[in-house]
């Protein structure tokens, strides 16, 4: 058997018997790229969704609703800068994720 149909029986198995797979265990390279893929899809939502809200921060009737809109704002933010970190962990540069 060869080493990499090796590794990934392994891998699976590990899948299967629901262990944590960490970002610096072997994966197939497929494996890895999708989740790159779907964790910097699910980041650029998290950022692209703040967009829109700040249009309503000098709309906002109150101080206190503005303060509240903000939150809101920077959490979103904050959601995709940790996504992008996930990402990172993964093996690829936040640049090639943008």
């Amino acid at each position: 058997m060869s080493d990499v149909k090796n590794l990934e029986d392994r891998f699976q198995e590990r899948i299967d018997d629901e262990q944590k797979i960490e970002p610096r265990d072997w994966m197939p390279d497929k494996y890895r790229q999708n989740l790159i893929r779907q964790i910097s899809q699910h980041a650029h939502s998290e950022v692209v969704g703040m967009l829109p809200e700040g249009n309503w921060i000098s709309r906002a009737p109150s101080l206190r609703r503005k303060a509240i809109l903000l939150a809101k704002i920077q959490d979103e933010a904050g959601h995709g800068l940790y996504l992008y970190s996930a990402a990172e962990t993964l093996g690829v540069g936040r640049d090639q994720l943008i």
